[in-house]
């Protein structure tokens, strides 16, 4: 709210007249008849009478002449149309955009952007009326619609009041896609999107009729992060690797300390120029498991002041995946916390078995490629094979009769069960080869465990539908399974909005814990279960017993550490959001009036009915 305005200012000029008129009828001369009274001491002394008698005496106070000044004033307001200036819909259909990411935590409004976004978006559905359609989006990681458009101020600011902020991301270009899905086509609609504007650009946008505007939240850019965390082997022992960078615009002071199972093993005062990144190498215990480095003063932004890494420098698992394009292996695969993925269409020379050196992938897969020798202590084919195959393959058979199914190793939890498989090869296995899957017609599944894990599938994947059925994301699961083995310390690193699944084997719920304590159940779906809820840093734990697997959470984001609020944002194409701020003039008139009726009626009340 801000601003005042009047429709009819001449009308405030008949003030003067009448208010001039109240304050004479105060003044003009008592005119009276003359009585002869036989004593005057009767008569008590009047000193109002002798004022009122006495043309243009000095005025003097009196309670009935300001109000009904005052009431001339509320009337003549009136009549002008006093109005205050509102952000405001315009009787429009609208969309609230809020943005969630760890960006909008930031303290430099306080008490954070967050809450400044909630604030306004409070604002403008408190100031809904007769007409306006509103509905409100959080863009956190997974963007979600808390309302749909409804004309109910009060459900749309209950709506509001439940949005929650997240140390993640935000995928503000899907959040605006739901927007537009929602409004896209209706003429005159808005779209407002909160924000400080710290976001990766937004791509494949159509705004249709409606209109985008955006709200700039934030005022400073001060902040520092750790940048980076890492450990290593080295002829020392166990190392690790801290960076801190300063995002602002000012240098900046901080205590930076490093902790191996929670024992302090490093602690330094640093000041560090904007900009620029200053690391500090430190000695760890050669038994540390989780290693953490934090910083006392971190600026506005508290989420990058601490990062987790696991103790043993060797966590993720790397899957070399030779094929043409596989969207379905691709996605299966990233979905998977402890996989970096990487493609290409022929084993790079480095990773072949002849090449020297140590091989830089833990699986390899062939996805209906030339299978070749390679490093890799695990290897996977689907399809064509080659001469280092574990099977020797014939020709193809159409729609097979699959006889056995082993339920062990690789297949646990997998079934070929009502799976439409089309061109299957004919295989069949060489000396210390073992089938775990059998047609009519040959070997589905192999295996061999020796000198290397190797395992070959006797389908192209993209030849029936086994990549759509519950079984392909559990067989994923199975295969980098193998490849971490049993040495394993059960600590992922995942960044903060990163969506994990996991193999389910039964229908149990699945138990995650955050680290501030709070568990959540996760039940399978399609034989997976779908983990979203890494909106935190930290420590998570998944099941119990032996199937136990920690997460180490991180916010790994140089946009959201960067803090520095945009005036303005781009879409695709050029496009820049409109950054006005929607107005509207509300009359006053009817609570003036009002006013004046209560002055009157008090007026009324003290002074007509005492006398």
């Amino acid at each position: 709210m801000g601003g005042l305005n009047f429709q009819s200012p001449a009308s405030l000029l008949w003030f003067l007249p009448v208010g001039g008129f109240i304050l004479a009828l105060y003044l003009l001369r008592m005119r009276r008849r003359d009585f002869v009274v036989p004593a005057s001491f009767l008569w008590p002394e009047r000193q109002d009478e002798v004022r009122a008698n006495s043309l243009f005496q000095k005025l003097k106070f009196n309670w009935l002449w300001v109000l009904q000044l005052l009431a001339l004033a509320f009337l003549v307001g009136g009549l002008a149309r006093w109005q205050v200036r509102q952000e405001n819909l315009k009787g429009q259909v609208t969309v609230l955009v809020v943005d969630a990411s760890a960006s909008m935590l930031a303290s430099d409004v306080s008490p954070s952007r967050f809450a400044e976004a909630q604030k306004r978006a409070q604002a403008y559905a408190q100031s809904m009326q007769a007409g306006d359609q509103m509905a409100v989006i959080e863009a956190g990681s997974t963007p979600r619609v808390l309302t749909g458009l409804d004309n109910e101020s009060a459900k749309v600011q209950n709506a509001i009041s439940n949005l929650k902020s997240g140390e993640a991301p935000s995928d503000i270009g899907e959040a605006l896609r739901l927007a537009m899905a929602l409004v896209g086509q209706t003429e005159e609609a808005r779209i407002i999107l909160l924000s400080d504007g710290c976001f990766e650009p937004v791509n494949n946008i159509r705004q249709g009729k409606a209109t985008l505007l955006y709200e700039a939240i934030g005022e400073s850019d001060e902040n520092l992060a750790v940048q980076a965390l890492g450990t290593a082997q080295t002829p020392k022992g166990l190392e690790a690797y801290v960076g801190i960078k300063n995002f602002g615009s000012r240098p900046g002071n901080t205590a930076v300390s490093v902790y191996a199972d929670d024992r302090l093993v490093f602690s330094e005062q640093l000041t560090i120029q904007p900009g620029q990144i200053t690391g500090k190498t430190v000695q760890l215990p050669s038994d540390a498991q989780i290693v953490k480095a934090s910083l006392s003063e971190g600026g506005f932004l508290k989420s990058d002041d601490v990062r987790y890494v696991p103790g043993n420098p060797s966590g993720a698992i790397r899957v070399l995946v030779i094929t043409k394009g596989n969207i379905f292996l691709e996605t299966g695969l990233s979905l998977d916390s402890r996989v970096v993925v990487d493609k290409a269409l022929a084993v790079p020379a480095s990773e072949v078995a002849t090449a020297s050196g140590q091989g830089t992938y833990d699986l390899v897969i062939f996805d209906s490629m030339p299978e070749v020798p390679v490093k890799a202590p695990v290897v996977c084919t689907f399809g064509e094979g080659g001469a280092s195959s574990i099977v020797t393959i014939g020709g193809k058979s159409r729609s097979p009769n699959i006889v056995t199914t082993s339920s062990t190793g690789v297949l646990d939890g997998v079934s070929f069960q009502d799976v439409y498989l089309d061109d299957v090869y004919t295989a069949q296995v060489k000396s210390g080869t073992r089938a775990l899957s059998k047609t009519r017609q040959g070997v589905l599944v192999a295996e061999r465990t020796s000198p290397k894990r190797q395992i070959y599938f006797a389908f192209d994947l993209l030849n029936g539908d086994f990549p759509l059925s519950v079984s392909f994301p559990v067989l994923l699961g199975n295969l980098v399974d193998l490849a971490v083995g049993e040495e394993a310390s059960g600590l992922s690193l995942i960044s903060t909005g990163q969506m994990v699944g996991l193999a389910a084997r039964s229908q149990t719920p699945l138990e995650l814990v955050d680290p501030t304590g709070t568990k959540t159940s996760v039940p399978p779906l399609n034989g997976r279960y779908v983990l979203r809820n890494f909106d935190q840093t930290g420590l998570y734990q998944v099941g119990s017993g032996e199937e136990t697997k920690r997460f180490l959470v991180n916010l790994i984001s140089e946009r959201e550490s960067n803090i520095a609020p945009e005036s303005e944002i781009a879409l695709s194409g050029g496009k820049t959001a409109g950054t006005r701020v929607l107005e509207r003039f509300s009359d006053l008139w009817k609570p003036l009036v009002a006013l004046m009726l209560a002055v009157l009626a008090f007026e009324w009340f003290v002074f007509m009915r005492r006398s």
